[in-house]
């Protein structure tokens, strides 16, 4: 019996030592459940806050300027300039100007005169999260009559996104550096020369940096400001810092534009200087303005002297902050005019303006007189020099109140012969002088209509 007691008590003592390891093996896998648990949740918000901080990092705009050329790559070189130099200067005055700006970082490809080849401009742009590339460059061409500014963006193959930002893009520089007074060159894609393609098969595009860009992701565009090699240009926009500022000021202003970008202290409640994108010949006795939207305005006022210092006086007046266009047509073929703008605030019964615009100028051309003969199987339309024109279209029709079809452009000389007539017929035919304004052409009125019968 004492030793059942004492068998009986071995078996109750290891009995409760198995429960208890049981219950402390539980407790322990518990414990190691919830550490796993609680490492996949710490795991998870360590997550969420890096892809926090990654956006709050790229909230930022990030621009690329670069500086064209450098080191040994001169780039252009005429009237004493090297296109090295310029585009240096301008990508720093460009971006000096952006930084006044909120939510937008610019990085340059080159800090001074070094060589930096193409690839590695690219290669730097990337690293930097770029989300544009804006490459600064001077035109030269071996006539030294080619003149104005033209901007390059990507075509619309491999990833047309990119090319439609980019052209977006060229547009707002193009009409900032048209506002200073150079010639519109437009807006323009070039392909590839040599047959190279994107990964897709399409035709590639033709500049490194662009086409670089494009298979990066981000849009990138070369600006060309100004022709060195033309003796005007040269001087008037590229042999002075403050004309290269001006230059420099006008890339930025285009940047900011297209990204709805915000300098400090302003929002849609401040008024601010507008500035025109646009002033054409309508006709020879219409003048067109449009100039770039200011939120906080209650409308504009337009201001026209014959003098670009003095003599001004309000010829109209636009109501509503998006009205931003305006016809002249109080003016004189063949007169030159300069026009500013500025908007305005109404507050209750209070009236403030915001400071004028840079004046700019528009020569009216005059409608061309014309004649027109036919001799020898073919027509003779001839007309008389205009003013101001760079070259003159000229339109042709079966019938005097038909449609007229452009048939020629004559940049050089003052007639065209036909040659593409039927005997036997009449054509009627009108001419109208055409230059460059600011932001489009500048166009003349349709001559008279002449006619005359093929035998």
């Amino acid at each position: 019996m004492k030793n059942a007691k004492k068998y009986l008590s071995v078996f109750l003592v290891a009995v409760m030592l198995t429960v208890f390891g049981a219950q402390q093996v539980q407790a322990a896998q518990q414990a190691a459940k919830a550490s796993a648990i609680q490492d996949v949740f710490s795991s998870f918000f360590r997550n969420l806050m890096k892809g926090k901080d990654k956006k709050e990092k790229k909230s930022d705009l990030i621009v690329i300027l670069d500086p064209g050329h450098g080191g040994f790559d001169y780039g252009a070189i005429a009237n004493g300039l090297q296109e090295k130099i310029i585009t240096q200067k301008i990508a720093v005055y460009c971006k000096a100007e952006l930084e006044k700006y909120k939510g937008v970082k610019v990085f340059l490809t080159r800090l001074d005169d070094s060589y930096v080849s193409l690839e590695e401009r690219i290669k730097s742009a990337s690293a930097y999260g770029a989300d544009v590339f804006v490459s600064l460059h001077i035109n030269s061409d071996a006539t030294k009559e080619a003149h104005g500014a033209e901007v390059y963006y990507p075509n619309s193959n491999y990833k047309p996104g990119v090319g439609q930002q980019g052209r977006k893009l060229a547009g707002a520089i193009q009409n900032n550096l048209a506002a200073l007074g150079l010639n519109d060159r437009g807006v323009k894609t070039l392909n590839s020369m040599s047959g190279e393609t994107y990964p897709d098969g399409s035709q590639a595009d033709y500049y490194a940096v662009i086409r670089g860009a494009k298979q990066a992701g981000y849009p990138g565009i070369i600006v060309e400001h100004a022709f060195v090699s033309n003796e005007f240009e040269a001087k008037e926009f590229l042999s002075r810092d403050t004309a290269l500022k001006k230059l420099g000021i006008a890339d930025a202003k285009g940047i900011a534009s297209c990204y709805g970008l915000k300098k400090s202290g302003e929002d849609a409640g401040t008024l601010t200087k507008t500035n025109l994108i646009r002033l054409t010949g309508k006709s020879s006795n219409r003048a067109q303005l449009k100039w770039e939207e200011v939120k906080a305005a209650s409308g504009y006022e337009v201001y026209r002297s014959v003098s670009k210092k003095d003599g001004y006086k309000k010829v109209g007046e636009t109501k509503g902050s998006r009205s931003t266009s305006f016809t002249d047509k109080t003016v004189k073929s063949g007169k030159s005019y300069y026009y500013k703008v500025r908007p305005y605030k109404i507050s209750g019964k209070k009236k403030t303006a915001a400071g004028f615009c840079t004046a700019q100028n528009v020569r009216l051309l005059k409608m061309p007189g014309i004649s027109v003969k036919a001799q020898s199987g073919r027509f003779q339309i001839s007309w008389k020099k205009v003013k101001g024109a760079s070259r003159y279209e000229v339109y042709r029709s079966a019938s005097k109140k038909g449609r007229y079809v452009k048939v020629a452009s004559v940049e050089q000389g003052t007639f065209f012969q036909d040659i593409n007539c039927k005997p036997q017929k009449t054509y009627y035919y009108k001419v109208r002088a055409a230059g460059n304004g600011i932001g489009g052409n500048n166009l003349s009125s349709y001559s008279e209509i002449k006619w005359s019968t093929l035998k």
